[in-house]
């Protein structure tokens, strides 16, 4: 699967828990680097949702009421 494709089943992902897409989000001993994941209520939810359409790897982390799962192998190349 190629970064364009990646992309497009994060953001049907995203529709899918209800969840938004953040293309700039630089996580956990990514010293600066940015890359893909989704802001949502349930990680687990999130996590298993994309593992079912091919998309795994995911780490999350919390951000006070939500969480953000994040997946450091799809980076942001812009």
């Amino acid at each position: 699967m190629n970064l364009e494709e990646q992309i497009e089943t994060l953001n049907e992902v995203a529709d899918i828990i209800g969840g938004e897409i953040r293309d700039n989000y630089s996580g956990r001993g990514m010293y600066g680097r940015q890359c893909y994941g989704i802001e949502c209520d349930n990680p687990v939810e999130c996590i298993e949702q994309a593992a079912l359409n091919g998309i795994t790897g995911a780490n999350y982390d919390q951000m006070g009421l939500q969480y953000i799962v994040y997946w450091p192998r799809i980076r942001n190349m812009d």
